[in-house]
């Protein structure tokens, strides 16, 4: 009788081919799926890179006075400036991983700070400003020469012309005429007098008298530091870079910028000098006021998990270490 079907040999040598080949497909897909989810975590960092140099750098390059100039004739008539770090001018200022940021908590917590990572406060003025028409000192008012502004009372202004500027809080603003107003006795912090005068005199409402002229120049303060903070989010893994600023009425806000940062060590470069210094140093010789660039160290991390070979390192995920070398453009020479 002839012998149909197969035998037992050629069926388990089949089934041994099955099992390679299943086998060698399942390899090909877990390697393809591999390779996909590191591409996506390499275009996560460079993508965090590009969002923290562009955000971060602009407030660097508008730190100083801007369309003010580089002055240090600079009156300020809002009340408890002395005690609020985001109302003292200062221009820029940074802190080394071990001395303390103002209002910011060094911690655990989500949005505080994490140990030993840089911080750095800026300031200077928002866009390019208005010109005013007119400065009415005896009725305490701006007139802006300008279609619109965005401006509202609460916020805190900078005036200035090429011999002062004057920081100052907006009581009134109105729109239909394109006012501002700067009375004592309104707003939170509010101004401690209406003589806008450097230097600054808050022992009496009219202060130090002072006229702006025509085409002088008004803008919005801007106030912020940057640092390295908990997120409260091990899936992005748990640090991000976090601005703290100064908002409507005095009001510091918290704001997380860019997941996935862990790590900020920054250096300073001094006018003249020929090496890099950190924030203790320039602080120790008071230098603040001729740095004129600043290195950015800065460490991304990406969301994904188990995609890097060293998967000892925060559940084996990817790094990009970056440095960048920030020139300050209000102090260029």
């Amino acid at each position: 009788m002839r012998q149909r079907g197969l035998s037992l040999i050629e069926l388990m040598i089949a089934m041994m081919l099955g099992l390679v080949i299943a086998a060698g497909v399942g390899s090909v897909f877990q390697s393809t799926r591999q390779t996909y989810r590191s591409v996506e975590s390499l275009s996560q960092l460079q993508e965090s890179a590009r969002s923290t140099f562009e955000l971060l750098s602009h407030d660097l390059r508008q730190s100083g006075l801007g369309i003010c100039g580089d002055t240090s004739s600079i009156a300020n008539v809002l009340n408890g400036a002395s005690g609020n770090a985001f109302f003292q001018w200062v221009g820029l200022m940074g802190f080394d991983g071990e001395m303390a940021a103002p209002r910011i908590t060094t911690g655990s917590g989500t949005g505080q700070r994490v140990a030993g990572t840089s911080a750095i406060q800026l300031q200077g003025v928002t866009g390019s400003g208005f010109a005013i028409a007119n400065h009415m000192a005896a009725s305490t008012s701006f007139k802006i020469n300008a279609i619109q502004t965005d401006f509202a009372a609460g916020d805190i202004l900078m005036v200035c012309d090429v011999s002062q500027a004057t920081l100052f809080q907006v009581t009134h603003y109105y729109s239909s005429t394109l006012t501002v107003k700067y009375e004592t006795g309104a707003g939170t912090p509010g101004n401690c007098s209406t003589g806008l005068g450097f230097p600054s005199n808050c022992s009496s409402t009219l202060g130090n008298p002072y006229t702006y002229g025509p085409n002088a120049s008004i803008t919005r303060f801007l106030s912020t530091i940057w640092y390295i903070g908990n997120n409260g989010r091990n899936t992005d893994g748990g640090q991000s870079l976090y601005r703290l600023r100064l908002g409507e009425n005095g009001n510091l806000v918290t704001e997380e910028i860019v997941a996935g940062v862990n790590n900020l060590q920054i250096r300073y470069h001094e006018r003249g000098a020929n090496i890099w210094s950190n924030a203790a140093n320039v602080e120790a010789a008071n230098n603040w006021s001729v740095v004129d660039a600043v290195e950015l160290a800065l460490t991304f991390e990406s969301a994904e998990t188990q995609v890097s070979i060293d998967t000892t390192h925060n559940e084996g995920r990817l790094q990009h270490n970056v440095t960048l070398i920030i020139a300050l453009r209000n102090r260029i020479q």
